[in-house]
């Protein structure tokens, strides 16, 4: 084992050389060198430090596990799709919930073909919000298109303030249900470009 601060000098090639022959060192610079991209790709989509944190740690144990037997020209983009497959088996198996306005935020800034996506996402739910039942899409619409707090709504519409919120539970859930199918899409392009 060398001195740490040869090891920070050197390129990744010569780092995963060194961990295929069982070198934690080496394994500590890679980690601590990627962990940090990966996970504020994860934070970005889930805001979850839990997941997020989980989703790093699985991928650098399997990164450990199949040390010997890695055959990997760049780490980046190695990790990278890594970190992409997790969060599309995440989203797969609902083990997760999605925060949809970070996605919206990113799908804005961050993707080339952003106005068309945004129109898609746009008309899905505005497709979905008009299949909810009248009351929840009236309190949904006052809340999310007219900004009103939950006890606007409730005094405006002469209900109780846990009603509006049994109501907007209702539709966001119903409104996440209906991009189920479009995320993975979403988030792939997403991935491309954050890390």
């Amino acid at each position: 084992m060398l001195p740490e601060k040869e090891y920070q000098m050197w390129p990744d090639s010569e780092l995963l050389a060194l961990l295929r022959l069982d070198d934690r060192k080496a394994f500590e610079m890679l980690y601590n060198k990627y962990s940090p991209k990966i996970y504020h790709v994860a934070y970005n989509l889930f805001r979850d430090k839990a997941i997020c944190e989980d989703l790093v740690q699985e991928l650098f144990i399997d990164l450990w596990t199949k040390r010997n037997n890695l055959n990997i020209s760049s780490l980046e983009w190695y990790l990278k799709v890594a970190i992409k497959n997790r969060v599309l088996m995440y989203i797969r198996t609902k083990k997760a919930t999605l925060d949809l306005s970070a996605i919206a935020m990113l799908t804005e800034k961050y993707t080339a073909d952003s106005k068309l996506l945004q129109n898609d996402i746009s008309t899905i739910l505005e497709n979905n919000v008009e299949r909810l039942p009248e009351k929840c899409r009236q309190i949904f619409t006052l809340s999310r298109k007219e900004y009103l707090s939950n006890k606007e709504i409730a005094s405006r519409l002469n209900i109780s303030i846990k009603t509006v919120e049994n109501q907007m539970t209702i539709a966001l859930r119903y409104l996440r249900a209906g991009l189920t199918d479009y995320l993975p899409m979403v988030i792939a392009a997403l991935l491309l470009h954050l890390f």
